[in-house]
């Protein structure tokens, strides 16, 4: 009897021990194997952007041509100044050629603080929109490469500009070192270039 119950208590362990390996085996089997990561400069990608690139040259153009208007205002203000000048204060000629400079004065100005939010509002917008096209891009380089996740590096500009700008670089900069075979910028530059 006691053989017996030696041979079912081997039995129950036998059974027991193939069941806890093959659930550590499935348990091993189904957990993730380590992620492979590509690492991109987004800023290289935005700015050396083909599109990037022609939407630049779109906005110079526009500069230049604010930038002719304002020089004829302030040539016209300045002749208005001088003008000014030679005026007795308190005459009736006088005080028409200030009321005539202060208005125009008032339109330069307001047409400056316009072209300014203007110009800015097309940044935001332009760049909002290039960085989504970027994302979209990197998602499929990366999928392409079998990349699990993409990491952004930001180069670190030295000399600084200043110590702010340079303790905010380093308070934000997170990625310190990656081996260069992982940096897939250029392949999502050239996608981008290509996209739509």
């Amino acid at each position: 009897m006691k053989a017996s119950k030696q041979l079912a208590l081997i039995a129950v362990l036998a059974i027991v021990l193939t069941a806890a390996y093959q659930y550590g085996t499935l348990n091993a089997a189904s957990s993730a194997a380590p992620a492979k990561i590509g690492v991109i400069n987004v800023t290289d990608v935005l700015e050396n952007s083909q599109k990037h690139k022609a939407w630049q040259e779109k906005m110079q153009k526009e500069r230049t041509e604010m930038q002719k208007e304002f020089e004829a205002m302030k040539t016209e203000l300045d002749a208005l100044q001088a003008n000014l000048n030679l005026r007795t204060p308190g005459t009736e000629d006088y005080l028409n050629l200030q009321q005539e400079f202060l208005q125009k004065k008032a339109v330069a100005d307001s047409k400056n603080e316009f072209y300014r939010t203007k110009v800015e509002s097309e940044m935001l917008r332009w760049t909002e929109e290039l960085y989504q096209k970027m994302l979209k891009v990197a998602e499929e380089t990366a999928k392409a490469k079998g990349l699990d996740m993409v990491m952004s590096d930001e180069g670190l500009d030295l000399p600084a500009p200043s110590l702010r700008d340079f303790m905010l670089t380093i308070k934000t900069k997170k990625m310190i070192y990656h081996n260069p075979q992982y940096d897939i910028t250029q392949d999502v530059l050239d996608g981008l270039n290509k996209a739509q």
